[in-house]
């Protein structure tokens, strides 16, 4: 795995830890298990400081084309591509 793949993977870990933790403070904090977290329905648990980390890693990992494939595809988990280059 070369280093850029490498980096790649170690932000869609922290990625993923961002979102667990998020679910897991809104379960702590009474929330429904059945709704999903997130800031599009009012109910995510992280700080602002977390907020920016996700919002940047979700952007530097997500490209366009994999937001269209999931849109035409309608699948549940978007494509992400590691490598870019």
């Amino acid at each position: 795995m070369t280093t850029t793949n490498e980096n790649k993977q170690q932000q869609l870990n922290r990625l993923a830890e961002l979102a667990k933790l998020s679910r897991k403070r809104y379960l702590a904090n009474g929330g429904d298990p059945r709704l999903s977290v997130g800031s599009l329905n009012h109910n995510d648990c992280l700080t602002d400081e977390e907020k920016q980390e996700f919002s940047f890693l979700f952007n530097q990992l997500v490209l366009d084309q994999d937001i269209e494939h999931y849109l035409e595809n309608k699948s549940l988990t978007p494509k992400i591509i590691i490598d870019h280059g």
